[in-house]
């Protein structure tokens, strides 16, 4: 198991604000899977937890050895409820608190999420040691608005679907900017994924979207850029 970037930029700017981890494998005969295969076979093994506590392992070693990026990664509601998860995501930040401030979980599959009440513990409890929290996938058809007004995350990220048609769709666009005025009363942040064009992501950025996300503006890569002479990832 392997990493993969995909920068995460300001709307307004264009400068990167901070990565994606996204999980690869790399086969035995040096060929690189995306998580698209990886995943759902994970998924129907009963293993897919292991590869969630791989990645944060790897996004808290990146993390470690680049203090000038900020990482979000992946992990499934289901582990992330695991006392076993939260108990390792702790200690490894004991050893690298500075860590934190860098770092946002990403909790996918929030439609499995049950009892608001466990899922706002691990959040308030992973937000205690600094990291903050993003519900991925907003939107795409389990995920209700009452969740995103009681669970205390920081950053919503919308569901794709709504964002590559936005130009053409006027559904999406009312989607969209009543989330956005929501979710801007809640205080939280805006992400929106699967950016196609020049023409999305301008409005977008004038409707107060905060980031942006998508091949538009950065495609995944299998290493992070090198550091510039200013400190900071050369995007």
């Amino acid at each position: 198991i392997q990493l993969a970037f995909q920068p995460i930029t300001h709307a307004r700017t264009g400068a990167v604000a901070m990565y994606e981890s996204l999980v690869r494998m790399r086969t035995p005969e040096g060929d690189i899977v995306g998580a698209g295969q990886v995943v759902p076979v994970a998924e129907k093994l009963g293993f897919v937890h292991m590869i969630d506590h791989r990645v944060m392992e790897l996004a808290l070693e990146t993390l470690r050895e680049r203090p000038d990026v900020r990482l979000t990664f992946n992990a499934g509601s289901d582990s992330v409820l695991h006392p076993e998860w939260l108990n390792s995501f702790k200690a490894m930040l004991s050893v690298a608190a500075d860590v934190a401030p860098r770092l946002v979980v990403e909790i996918t599959e929030t439609s499995l999420i049950e009892d608001l009440e466990a899922a706002t513990r691990v959040i308030l409890a992973i937000k205690e040691t600094g990291a903050k929290v993003a519900i991925d996938d907003f939107g795409a058809g389990h995920t209700s608005f009452r969740n995103m007004r009681t669970l205390p995350v920081d950053i919503l990220k919308i569901d794709g679907e709504f964002i590559k048609n936005i130009t053409q769709s006027s559904d999406d666009r009312f989607f969209v900017r009543t989330l956005l005025q929501l979710a801007n009363h809640l205080k939280i942040e805006v992400v929106a994924e699967w950016v196609q064009d020049a023409e999305a992501a301008q409005m977008l950025a004038e409707w107060g979207v905060a980031y942006l996300q998508g091949d538009f503006v950065g495609k995944p890569m299998n290493e992070l850029p090198p550091v510039s002479t200013n400190g900071r990832a050369v995007a």
